[in-house]
């Protein structure tokens, strides 16, 4: 029986074969929380414009990336050379965001039957080959409804205006019961009334409270997550925006980021170990003195939305409400 086998990387990937799971296992590398996923006329054109992100971020080959988007594409396509599939993801944002695009994308091609969903609150890259296949026990078949609500958040998710996306953290989802809680955290990576996303938010009430060092600040930051989602260079690539701006909010970074410091180990173990401290402008923003889209330009995604300063949404965490 040909098996397929869809997780969220290459370290669940890698658990999952060397736990001896039978069938072509293909791990989902993208990072959709970060970047633009536009409404776009065909699977082709978001491939074409994630791959150009996410060589842009990662100092990666656009072509290299494209290729590979296209070979995992298109083993959803051959769909009826498998007698089943299986969907192997997490609880947190990153997941669950890589959940419904496939759930989306199956549905497409016309193919409910014989796929099964193992969700989990538990990051498969933390289990060994021992005990990742224990969890097979929570497998479930896909359903209509399950589908039925994936997709509507998928389209919701891609579209220019982010008001419908909003308008389905106030749903229930019962058959994707982590869903629910990545739409709010996805919704908070909006600029909130202060100019900052939560990640942000998080990062300088850290660092005000005396994590000031990167690689300490990525754990603690990670810590306060309900679940953690975010990859180091994403990380560091959005830290470093803060302090790079027309009123940087923190100071004392070695370099700003780039992806090819990681891989230099003099320029990591630098960028790393900086000592970093709030500015004055990062101190007023944190109290709520001053608003950091006043003073920097904003330049973020949500799905399809391009939010800048020019098309200013906003996310108020405590009241849960969106405002233009």
């Amino acid at each position: 029986m040909a098996s397929l086998i869809i997780t969220n990387g290459d370290s669940a990937a890698d658990l999952l074969s060397a736990a001896g799971k039978q069938g072509v296992i293909e791990p989902w590398r993208d990072c959709l929380h970060v970047g633009p996923v536009p409404a776009t006329e065909s699977d082709a054109e978001l491939r074409n414009i994630r791959a150009t992100y996410l060589a842009d971020m990662s100092d990666r080959d656009k072509t290299e990336i494209l290729t590979g988007l296209e070979a995992r594409d298109g083993l959803l396509e051959m769909h009826e050379k498998f007698d089943t599939i299986e969907l192997w993801f997490e609880h947190d944002l990153f997941d669950q965001l890589q959940l419904i695009q496939i759930l989306d994308m199956l549905a497409n091609h016309s193919r409910l039957e014989n796929v099964f969903l193992v969700q989990t609150d538990i990051y498969l890259g933390m289990q060994t080959p021992d005990n990742i296949l224990d969890l097979a026990d929570l497998t479930q078949p896909i359903s209509e409804t399950m589908v039925a609500d994936a997709r509507k958040v998928w389209t919701a998710f891609r579209k220019d205006n982010p008001e419908d996306f909003a308008a389905c953290f106030k749903l229930k989802f019962p058959e994707l019961p982590h869903l629910r809680q990545a739409i709010g955290r996805m919704l908070e990576e909006m600029p909130g009334l202060d100019g900052l996303n939560r990640s942000e938010r998080q990062a300088l009430y850290s660092i005000q409270r005396g994590v000031t060092r990167p690689g300490p600040l990525f754990a603690r930051t990670m810590g306060m997550e309900e679940a953690a989602f975010w990859g180091d260079t994403g990380f560091f690539a959005q830290l470093s925006n803060l302090a790079t701006g027309a009123k940087p909010l923190f100071e004392g970074l070695s370099e700003p980021f780039t992806p090819s410091l990681l891989e230099d180990d003099e320029r990591r173990k630098a960028f790393i170990t900086s000592e970093i401290e709030l500015t004055e402008a990062g101190e007023a923003v944190l109290a709520g003195d001053k608003d950091h889209a006043a003073l920097n330009q904003i330049d973020t995604w949500i799905g399809g939305t391009h939010v800048t300063n020019d098309n200013l949404w906003r996310w108020d965490p405590a009241k849960r409400t969106l405002t233009a």
